[in-house]
């Protein structure tokens, strides 16, 4: 009798208790801004943290109170940004859509080596190792730490080099980040061309160590005057320039190391 009276108590304390803690979860609860759930919804909700936030939960709660800019999301790209701007009542966002771009040509089998690497097989750790017994100390190494770290598998290894797929591509910038040679960058997704070189070297030594790397030799330069630059003996492109044919410096380019995209 007493064990029945016992859990008749127990369970009404418990039943009193779950009302009472309802109530006080209804009357203090924190109403969140329709609009943060409305902007999550336009998100790629890949969690990558390029925007600086702990999620694409955290990035809607910041533009929503006004502390990133609705552009923050590099992954949504401008579609998402104009979305959101949209609903937050915000004018003038314009968004160049970009892609990454791999800025080197040589193959696995191009690279002059200068030591076996045996050890741990990321680019990160055999950067770390005497050049990853690589004789360019600024080439691709090949094992893929980009491909590990997209949130969006758009690059693939092809020859030991990533590929990049446009389609998937969402310009999030986490290969750029994580490559330890900065060989990735952000261009225009409508850029024309790229140089397929990232070496500061001499051109003399750079003909010893690459036979696709630029040697600065000016041709691209005098050939479209403006759209290409030779800046510490690598041409680069101001891709601000977008209206110029780049293709007799490509034709003209002796090592081919400006690629059509």
């Amino acid at each position: 009798m007493y064990f029945i009276i016992s859990i008749l108590v127990l369970g009404g304390l418990g039943f009193i208790c779950a009302i009472m803690l309802g109530l006080a979860a209804e009357y203090f609860k924190i109403q969140e801004d329709s609009r943060i759930s409305t902007i999550l919804a336009l998100l790629p909700n890949a969690n990558c943290g390029v925007c600086g936030c702990a999620g694409c939960h955290q990035f809607a709660e910041k533009v929503v109170l006004g502390e990133i800019a609705v552009s923050g999301c590099l992954a949504g790209g401008p579609d998402v940004a104009k979305k959101i701007a949209e609903i937050m009542g915000v004018e003038g966002v314009l968004v160049n859509k970009k892609i990454a771009c791999v800025h080197c040509g040589a193959k696995a089998e191009q690279r002059i080596k200068t030591a076996d690497y045996q050890g741990v097989k990321t680019c990160v750790s055999a950067n770390a190792v005497s050049n990853a017994g690589m004789m360019c100390k600024y080439g691709c190494i090949g094992f893929g730490d980009c491909v590990c770290v997209c949130p969006f598998d758009a690059i693939t290894m092809k020859d030991g080099l990533p590929v990049i797929d446009k389609q998937k591509c969402t310009a999030c910038g986490k290969c750029v980040t994580f490559c330890p040679r900065k060989i990735i960058s952000l261009v225009p997704f409508d850029a024309k061309v790229k140089i397929a070189c990232s070496s500061h070297d001499s051109g003399a030594f750079v003909r010893r160590a690459c036979k696709v790397g630029c040697i600065g030799c000016l041709i691209c330069e005098k050939q479209v005057p403006g759209y290409f630059k030779i800046s510490d003996n690598l041409a680069g492109i101001d891709y601000e320039n977008n209206t110029v044919d780049p293709s007799s410096a490509t034709d003209k380019c002796p090592t081919k190391c400006i690629i059509k995209l």
